[in-house]
């Protein structure tokens, strides 16, 4: 196979997760606290041609001496924008979003090998009855955690009214006529956002291995306020952060590219076929 069948192919490919990217964007434009992705692509191997090997033909040239041709590209990495989307107010007093887009909400997910630690950005959650309390949970069903040392599910006895989150966390409501405090949200931050890996339904975790503190930090430990910039707000949920004009503008030229290739790949069949027939007589 040539160079030029080797470019076309493994761009065709490439182009090929873009679209997929686009298109997964796309449809996730009215998910709650959903963020965009895009892919980043490299060169395979890059080799330097010289043009002219002859020093008594330089004198005049305009041109760069050398070329440094690409063989093929492959995709570098899904790079994921943490940009804030739109809010949207509800009026409903357990949806919640986070000001500052390097925060998260943290949640449990049980699961047969164990309780796994997973951040968010979608605070559509729900109070649920269990027993004598009400259990705060993401729309999948997966606990949202407390802000304490060893993390527990937040929970406020049945029968209470008036839930309120206050800006750094702190929940209260009212039982039997009286005010009272409940636990605080778990809020965390990731310096580095992008090391966090999609595990589906909205969730990110941290790499396999690694430890939490390490990369996720609590913001909001016992007895202190939130960092500056960060905040928790009740009544409203952060929309998508998809710009549908840019998506669809990317998916259009994607879709160019792929064809253009396409096209490369059948015009180098053909003339490797007319080779082929004039070498064998």
């Amino acid at each position: 196979m040539n160079h030029s069948m080797i470019n076309s192919a493994s761009a065709m490919r490439a182009t090929q997760l873009r679209i997929d990217t686009i298109a997964n964007n796309l449809a996730n434009s009215d998910t709650v606290g959903f963020k965009s992705q895009d892919t980043t692509f490299e060169t395979l191997l890059v080799r330097r041609l010289n043009n002219q090997p002859y020093a008594r033909y330089e004198p005049s040239r305009l041109t760069p001496f050398g070329t440094r041709p690409g063989f093929g590209t492959k995709e570098a990495m899904l790079q994921t924008n943490f940009a804030s989307g739109a809010i949207k107010k509800t009026d409903v007093p357990t949806d919640l979003y986070l000001e500052g887009e390097e925060a998260f909400f943290r949640v449990q997910r049980l699961s047969p090998n164990g309780a796994q630690a997973l951040f968010t950005r979608d605070g559509n959650f729900k109070l649920i009855p269990s027993g004598n309390w009400l259990q705060l949970v993401t729309g999948s069903g997966d606990f949202v955690m407390d802000d304490g040392g060893d993390p527990q599910p937040i929970r406020i006895p049945v029968g209470a009214t008036h839930f309120t989150v206050k800006a750094d966390g702190r929940i209260t409501y009212r039982l039997n006529g009286m005010e009272q405090e409940g636990p605080r949200l778990g809020v965390y931050t990731v310096q580095n956002p992008n090391i966090l890996e999609r595990v589906g339904e909205n969730y990110y975790a941290i790499p396999a291995g690694a430890e939490l503190n390490e990369y996720a930090r609590l913001s909001n430990p016992a007895g202190m306020t939130l960092q500056a910039g960060l905040a928790v707000r009740q009544g409203g949920l952060e929309m998508s952060n998809v710009d549908l004009r840019k998506e669809m503008t990317s998916l259009i030229e994607a879709q160019r590219a792929l064809q253009f290739n396409a096209r490369a790949l059948s015009y180098n069949d053909q003339m490797m076929d007319i080779t082929n027939r004039i070498f064998r007589g």
